[in-house]
């Protein structure tokens, strides 16, 4: 029973019964006869606090990584007590023993980066046969959706999904690959048969402090790619430069826009009714891995829109040239891609206008949204959006600073408050109007959500855009420490019939 520590430095506290191992949980709520139960430190509860609803339930072992006295536990006799100090670092590799390295049967590919990794995780999905898919919207298995609650998983959880996505015959395994992951170790157990990094700009400094250990923990992702597998990087992003420099010789491959040196190139031709053309050059990634000379240039429609999309899709497709995958193949799916949920969503209407929905929540990403907007609008941008609470609070009045740039009338309103006050929040967004050398006074401030996006609706005219920024696709908002159902395509939907 102790083939689960395997490659794992672990004490036995207390030696219980032999017993057959049927499952491994952290949470208590979860625990059957004959399980294990990890018993970590988190951020909110600590689950040395549940060891005895554990024994109570079933658990035969308990993983501890604070010293205990197993005779304190009713019914503690025969209970196995082990300790392991960090276990989050190591619960990848248990996890792993337990379910015989299921990440070693299936093709995995990660994307990291700031904005792009769930766009880019659905274009692979629906390029590719058989895929599982895990991140921010939520994780799917063939045709089967699962709820999540982090954009990476556990380790356990991950390990627990990888075996299933095995079992249910998956070929690939697309994964959101977050920052936080990264630096606490839950993929420490996996390697990559490919890796895409889209782009860095500030976000997640509440958990990271400091750009520079943001960006350490990004670039993390690339010692663990197989060492035959491929590094993709946007060249055009000043942090995915520095990454490309420091590696040249190794297998990585470069995609920009802007540089037509890179190994896969690209750029729009133009707007279409429904998305854009675009052209991709492969000419240099072809040159490297044959040194065949080949024009290697396509041209394609796609339903998906702007520079940031455009990034996505080469980063994509140099990913899947690298896992082999025929560029014709690859160009006919991307054809046939519809519009992603959330992201640029655009909501039919009478008003003669534009209303769209996107997840940005980042100055780059609302910059992205509202320069593409404003290229397509014949009249006015009006833009909606806020910022979540408890989170990275230097980002706030630069969100407001990116959407100055491109808006005519901006309508500050609350994101995900959570336990902060939404007036301190937009206070400290407004900052960001008032301090730029041309200050902007075309704004509302309406804290309620629903009320603002009323708001924005009723001042539509014809040739207008309404930006709905934020929330994407989610269905909720976090006010205090409550969730409640929340979806800004069906507020407007609402209003739109009224």
């Amino acid at each position: 029973m102790y083939k689960i520590f395997e490659n794992v430095d672990y004490e036995v506290l207390h030696e219980g019964e032999t017993f057959e191992i049927k499952g491994i949980e952290y949470d208590s709520r979860k625990i059957e006869n004959d399980f294990v139960f990890i018993a970590m430190v988190g951020s909110v509860v600590d689950g040395h606090e549940f060891i005895q609803s554990a024994i109570d339930k079933g658990a035969k072992m308990i993983v501890v990584e604070e010293m205990v006295n197993p005779e304190r536990y009713e019914n503690s006799k025969n209970i196995t007590f082990v300790f392991i100090s960090n276990i989050r670092k190591k619960l990848g590799i248990i996890a792993s023993n337990f379910y015989d390295f299921p990440q070693n049967k299936i093709k995995i590919i990660g994307i990291t980066g700031t904005n792009g990794k769930t766009t880019s995780s659905f274009i692979l999905e629906n390029i590719l046969e058989k895929t599982a898919r895990i991140g921010t919207t939520g994780n799917r298995i063939l045709n089967e959706n699962f709820p999540t609650v982090n954009t990476t998983p556990e380790s356990l959880e991950l390990i627990k999904l990888i075996d299933k996505s095995v079992k249910m015959g998956a070929k690939y395994f697309i994964m959101e690959v977050s920052s936080h992951a990264l630096q606490i170790g839950r993929v420490d157990m996996l390697k990559f048969d490919s890796a895409i990094f889209t782009n860095l700009t500030q976000d997640h400094l509440d958990f990271h402090k400091t750009m520079e250990n943001y960006f350490n923990a990004k670039k993390k992702i690339f010692t663990l790619l197989k060492s035959d597998s491929a590094g993709i990087i946007n060249i055009d992003d000043k942090y995915g430069k520095i990454i490309f420099e420091e590696n040249r010789g190794r297998n990585y491959i470069s995609f920009s826009k802007n540089d037509k040196s890179a190994d896969v190139y690209g750029e729009i031709i133009n707007y279409t009714n429904d998305g854009m053309k675009i052209k991709i050059n492969a000419k240099n990634y072809f040159e490297k891995i044959s040194s065949i000379s080949n024009e290697s240039e396509y041209v394609v429609e796609v339903n998906l829109i702007g520079d940031y999309n455009l990034y996505n899709i080469l980063g994509c497709v140099a990913s899947l040239l690298s896992m082999e995958i025929d560029i014709d193949y690859i160009l006919e799916k991307l054809s046939n891609i519809s519009s992603i949920p959330g992201r640029f969503e655009t909501i039919k209407n009478d008003l003669e206008a534009r209303i769209v929905v996107d997840f940005a929540h980042t100055d780059d990403g609302l910059l992205n949204i509202g320069k593409t907007l404003q290229k397509i609008t014949d009249n006015r941008v009006i833009t909606i959006f806020g910022a979540g609470g408890d989170r990275d609070h230097d980002k706030r009045p630069k969100m407001a600073k990116a959407a100055a740039k491109f808006s005519d009338f901006i309508i500050l309103t609350s994101d995900n408050p959570r336990t902060e006050n939404p007036i301190s929040i937009l206070a400290a967004i407004e900052k960001g109007l008032v301090q730029i050398d041309y200050p902007f006074d075309k704004y509302l401030i309406v804290a309620d959500r629903e009320k603002a996006i009323k708001r924005g609706l009723g001042m539509l005219q014809k040739g207008d855009s309404l930006l709905i920024a934020g929330k994407g696709h989610e269905t909720y908002q976090i006010i205090g420490k409550e969730k409640i159902h929340f979806d800004d395509r069906e507020i407007v939907k609402k209003y739109l019939k009224k």
